[in-house]
């Protein structure tokens, strides 16, 4: 059955669910629930390096579930981040993973563990409705707590949006919590009816992001909706909306591709919520249901146009729009904003942003580790833990006297520094990838500490690892590392081969292009190493490398395909 004909037949999400999840004669789920579990907030996978053994001694696969929770804005008090601690070593695989879009993960859960732990999220007031699905997604904003934004009230504005466009179906408590609320779940007197996204919900899922003027940590124009304060000459302060971006494309499919958001209109915050609902509006009524592939809302405005998708917003608004304004250049000094390190709240207070390698918590021993160390922290200063989009974490609300201790804690549990990283290594993004995510085509988060290994090298030889570059790897096309808008992107093809993507602006706003397809990991460094020598001696004052290798493919007379 096609993805929108379950949706049509769910009945507002339920479906068998509840009752394949009370099968414990299985691991798994059926396929429509497979479909519908994603709206809960959980992917089916199983466990790719026993697939081929399992299939040759004809057993089941390994079956699992990853569940990820939605925190808009990435904000976590220390109770639901201890709550979080333990879920990961009761129902999980021990670590809690963070991701590009400020949620959390957990892997290797089993079906007997999904209730458990769901439930046990939701007594601390988080949700894992709608982080995933054709739903809108975890609402991102710039996490870092400084006093030049906190009257811009960026965290606000993502809880408003996320709750504006969270699904209104009862199945979600019916289903996870014996019908008790779920914790963000708003009662109404017509829920069942989902007003806003009906009963086939959107064509695809939907992102949203929040970004401050000058800081583009949210990588705000890969976003199908990008949020950015800017005061308008004539109508004071307000915001410039950005629709249309997407990173997600398919080897295979010609037509599908990356895009960064346009700029289509200036908005008052009182219309705020109005405009963006009216933007998915437009979206579910006209995006492609006949082809998942390009059921996004890119595709819409890349097919029909800006002016006409403004138009359509406007129609369903009952009322025209102000055209943007120009937004203030993003700060150079911000290119590889990552808000790691010791900062001044301002308040008499500050927060410390620590880097997570692939944005995984976890101990390498017992006892001793990352996730060890933050849970001390976390016990003895309750702090407000902040998820960033590079997946890092900002420890926030600390007193200014808690320095010192805080930071023999991390040392003391074998955590590096950021200062002491090399900029490549504090910068780099990975997906899962193998052996957990169904999508991936090639290894990411467990091939990169090798991939580092070999740039920094690299970079070394050619006397540049002071100054790094930005290095994104992922599985799979789907970009959910965000490789396309990177420096450096390597995007997996095959298990064991890349495709090579240069030129991308460590602001967020230029799409890189191919260099290189199809190239094998041991291979790396001689298919960059002339890039790179060029990058050396050709390089203007401080130019940046994926400045450098568009400028190059600009000079040769168009992209690097």
């Amino acid at each position: 059955m096609s993805v929108e004909a379950v949706k049509q037949g769910s009945r507002s999400l339920r479906g068998s669910l509840a009752s394949d999840l009370a099968d414990h004669g299985s691991p798994t789920l059926s396929a429509d629930s497979k479909h519908l579990i994603k709206f809960h907030g959980i992917y089916a996978q199983d466990d790719r390096d026993q697939r081929r053994d399992r299939a040759r001694r004809k057993v089941e696969l390994a079956h699992i579930f990853m569940a990820r929770a939605s925190i808009p804005g990435g904000v976590l008090t220390a109770d639901q981040w201890l709550a979080m601690d333990r879920l990961a070593d009761e129902v999980a695989d021990g670590s809690m993973r963070l991701t590009t879009r400020q949620g959390l993960q957990f892997h290797g859960v089993v079906k007997t563990g999904l209730r458990p732990l769901v439930a046990s999220l939701n007594a601390t007031l988080v949700t894992t409705l709608g982080a995933c699905g054709d739903v809108v997604r975890n609402t991102m904003s710039c996490p870092a707590p400084l006093p030049d934004r906190r009257n811009a009230r960026l965290h606000d504005l993502a809880q408003m949006l996320a709750s504006r466009f969270r699904p209104q179906t009862r199945a979600y408590a019916e289903i996870w919590l014996d019908g008790e609320k779920a914790a963000t779940f708003e009662e109404s007197a017509d829920a069942e009816s989902e007003p806003l996204y009906g009963s086939v919900y959107l064509p695809r899922k939907f992102k949203i992001a929040v970004a401050w003027p000058g800081d583009n940590c949210v990588d705000v124009y890969a976003n199908d909706l990008g949020v950015v304060p800017a005061e308008h000459p004539d109508h004071g302060p307000g915001f410039v909306i950005l629709v249309g971006g997407g990173l997600g494309m398919n080897h295979a499919h010609e037509g599908t591709y990356p895009r960064l958001a346009s700029p289509m209109a200036w908005v008052e915050e009182a219309e705020l919520g109005d405009v963006a609902e009216a933007v998915l509006i437009a979206f579910r009524d006209h995006g492609d249901r006949s082809d998942r592939k390009r059921a996004r809302l890119k595709y819409v405005i890349e097919d029909r146009g800006l002016a006409w998708f403004r138009a359509e917003v406007e129609s369903v608004l009952g009322r025209p729009l102000l055209y943007p304004i120009e937004l203030p250049e993003w700060d150079a000094d911000h290119a590889h904003v990552d808000h790691l390190g010791w900062h001044d709240q301002g308040d008499g207070r500050w927060f410390l942003g620590v880097h997570v390698p692939s944005g995984r918590i976890r101990d390498h021993r017992e006892g001793e580790g990352l996730k060890s160390a933050i849970r001390e922290i976390t016990t003895n200063f309750s702090p407000v833990l902040r998820i960033t989009p590079n997946q890092d974490l900002l420890i926030s609300d600390l007193p200014a006297s808690a320095g010192s201790e805080v930071d023999g804690i991390l040392a003391g549990h074998g955590v590096i520094a950021a200062a002491s990283l090399t900029p490549t290594r504090r910068h780099v993004l990975a997906c899962p990838a193998l052996p957990t995510c169904g999508q991936a085509l090639g290894e990411a988060e467990r091939v990169l500490p090798q991939v580092l290994d070999i740039i920094d090298t690299e970079l070394a030889e050619r006397g540049l690892a002071h100054v790094g570059l930005q290095l994104r790897v992922t599985g799979c096309p789907n970009g959910c590392a965000r490789p396309y808008t990177a420096e450096l992107g390597l995007v997996g093809r095959s298990k064991n081969t890349y495709d090579i993507h240069v030129g991308g602006s460590p602001l967020g706003t230029r799409l890189g292009g191919i260099f290189q397809t199809g190239v094998k990991l041991d291979d790396l460094a001689s298919s960059l190493g002339p890039l790179l020598d060029q990058w050396r001696d050709e390089r203007k004052d401080d130019e940046s490398f994926g400045d450098f290798a568009h400028r190059m493919a600009a000079d040769s007379g168009g992209s690097r395909r």
